[in-house]
């Protein structure tokens, strides 16, 4: 039984301190514990939840895909990253301690894996230690990357409020809650499709592969980007690009020669881009 817990417990322990360790300003253990709970206690809610609406949209002895795509996205994705987005947002994206862009994927993230870790336990225990190891190379991964895709859009969320646009604002708070979900539909469609289509499984690993793949960039990008949104920029104003990356602005004028970045006050001598914290001054 115990060789069980470990095996259930230690994926979602390495990609929490993966995650944690991309943060050169860590954040406290305390708050990172509190959301990580508040993740796992949601698995409460959500299993009542999708028992319920499991009734109405079922997603077993379904041979269609779209119809196994709509009852997924309604009765499974959309109630479990519903969830996890609100335990982000109240607890993460509130916190006077979410002053750096990379901070709300952390927060995200540890949600989700909170959540992630009760399933793995009580799948794990059920289907037996073979299913440890399918769920630590598939699902647990999965679900950082749910987390990943939704704090992104939470940053950019903010930057937009910081720079009172209310269109960017909304427009990320909902990408923050649509475009997880729409991922984690696809995910768990592909797999429950695969009963049907074997040919499906390159599909699902494929869409897999990829998912993975761009979460660990982005991790690997804006764990980089040292900016504090809560500093009072007197000189110019930090946007976003449609791309997401960060841009600074000075008030006066575009040509102004910037002696210091604005973000981390790193002397740049007219340079491009910070040699200290790798923002994009031009």
């Amino acid at each position: 039984m115990q060789y069980l817990l470990v095996a259930a417990v230690l994926p979602i322990y390495l990609l929490c301190l993966f995650v944690y360790k991309k943060d050169p300003h860590h954040e406290p253990f305390k708050l990172l514990a509190k959301i990580f709970i508040f993740g796992f206690i949601s698995a409460i809610p959500i299993l009542f939840f999708e028992v319920l609406l499991g009734i109405v949209f079922p997603t077993d002895d379904i041979s269609n895909f779209i119809l196994i795509f709509i009852n997924v996205f309604i009765s499974v994705a959309l109630v479990e990253e519903g969830f996890k987005w609100l335990v982000t947002l109240f607890f993460g994206y509130k916190n006077k301690e979410f002053d750096e862009i990379y901070d709300i994927i952390v927060y995200a993230v540890f949600a989700s894996l909170g959540f992630a870790c009760i399933e793995n336990i009580i799948y794990v225990f059920i289907n037996g230690i073979g299913n440890a190891i399918l769920r630590a190379l598939l699902s647990v991964p999965g679900h950082m990357c749910f987390g990943v895709i939704m704090g992104y859009f939470l940053a950019q969320a903010k930057v937009g409020r910081i720079n009172k646009s209310q269109s960017v604002y909304t427009k990320n708070m909902f990408l923050s809650i649509l475009l997880p979900t729409l991922a984690h539909t696809i995910y768990d469609a592909l797999l429950f499709y695969v009963e049907y289509n074997a040919l499906f499984i390159i599909v699902f690993f494929m869409f897999d592969v990829a998912l993975v793949v761009i979460c660990l960039l982005t991790i690997s990008k804006v764990s980089k980007i040292q900016q504090n949104l809560d500093n009072n920029l007197n000189t110019g104003m930090i946007t976003t690009t449609d791309t997401g990356e960060l841009v600074f602005t000075p008030l006066n004028s575009v040509k102004e020669e910037i002696h210091y970045c604005p973000l981390c006050g790193n002397g740049v001598n007219g340079c491009s881009y910070c040699s200290r914290c790798g923002f994009k001054i031009k």
